[in-house]
């Protein structure tokens, strides 16, 4: 096989010669019809300038054709699905243009449809994630080279107002608790509140992932998952929890899964309808709390039992203390306890 900057002369047990070019991020593969050398480099040749004077056009829709596999093997099911939407809803908006036409005047039309839109309403963080995807959509394009700049790197978000997360009071997590009859979903609901794991975490976590001798979770990508942002971290279990895995996995016709419904792995949203259900039923159907609240719970019970915002920090598994702040407010008794050291200054006032 010759090498030619990208191209590639190879041939075949049947004796002829194919040329091998990259596309855009795939090897793709011409016949010359030649059997003779000489020849078959001539056909390259010609070939090279052929598409050097006509280069092809990448559309849209056939960058999305060519993204989405790659989200898909890259990204979280939940990571991958919200790209294709958002490619889904851009396609449809804008058509198929070329991907070099692409303006921030598109990802403006975009936000302006998804802020409009009546019948299926969003609020504006989902719309900000929405252009995020777009944006990292981009960025892919052009490490591929089929993008001169990315055409949505100077986005505009959605101006967010400044809400607190929604997490569980103890008397309402109790009440749903008592209420929920599945013990399956009851498991998911200590695991969520009580780790701070998130629900594609708890529904693919393997035995694999428990060590109940150091009492510690790993959270981890398997072949079927992938961890966000593809990170490693790992959970200390309290009592509670411990007590849980402890009993499980005693059970002698345990499955792969640690926690499955019936036997069978737990399907991703089936988990956050079902207990969507039981608060609307509870709470009421205005009722803002969801499976993520669990989440935000941990995070929020902590904070007002006094623990340091860096050890939450590295309990959620964030990248940076600046995305744990948020739950920084819920801790009014440790700022007041701070401010008091300077009392020792009044003796410099008499």
């Amino acid at each position: 096989m010759s090498n030619s900057s990208r191209f590639y002369l190879y041939k075949r047990t049947n004796g002829i010669y194919y040329i091998g070019y990259f596309d855009a991020t795939h090897l793709r593969w011409k016949s010359t019809r030649e059997s003779l050398k000489s020849k078959a480099l001539k056909a390259l040749t010609n070939f090279k300038d052929l598409l050097e004077a006509h280069p092809e056009v990448v559309t849209l829709s056939k960058f999305v054709g060519e993204f989405l596999p790659f989200a898909s093997a890259n990204y979280s099911k939940c990571t991958a699905d919200f790209y294709r939407l958002a490619l889904k809803r851009l396609v449809s908006l804008v058509g198929n243009p070329p991907l070099s036409s692409l303006t921030m005047q598109h990802l403006d039309q975009y936000k302006v449809v998804r802020l409009e839109d009546k019948v299926s309403p969003v609020s504006p963080a989902t719309i900000n994630r929405e252009l995020q995807a777009l944006r990292a959509a981009m960025y892919t394009a052009l490490r591929w080279k089929l993008i001169e700049h990315n055409p949505f790197a100077k986005v505009r978000f959605v101006q967010l107002t400044d809400t607190p997360p929604t997490y569980f009071s103890r008397e309402a997590w109790q009440l749903l608790l008592k209420t929920i009859t599945e013990e399956w979903l009851r498991e998911i609901l200590l695991m969520g509140t009580l780790t701070g794991m998130r629900r594609g975490e708890i529904i693919n976590l393997r035995w694999s992932d428990i060590n109940l001798q150091e009492r510690i979770i790993i959270i981890q990508s398997s072949p079927t998952f992938r961890t966000k942002q593809g990170k490693h971290r790992v959970i200390p279990m309290n009592d509670v929890v411990y007590s849980l895995l402890k009993k499980k996995s005693e059970n002698p016709e345990k499955k792969d899964y640690v926690f499955t419904r019936g036997g069978n792995r737990i399907l991703d949203d089936h988990a956050s309808k079902k207990l969507k259900k039981y608060v609307r039923r509870i709470f009421g159907k205005n009722c803002k709390l969801h499976f993520h609240s669990l989440r935000h719970t941990f995070a929020t019970w902590l904070v007002q039992s006094g623990v340091n915002i860096y050890e939450v920090q590295k309990l959620l598994g964030h990248s940076s203390v600046k995305v744990t702040e948020v739950y920084s407010h819920l801790a009014p008794n440790e700022l007041h306890h701070a401010v008091n050291k300077l009392s020792a200054t009044d003796t410099l006032l008499k």
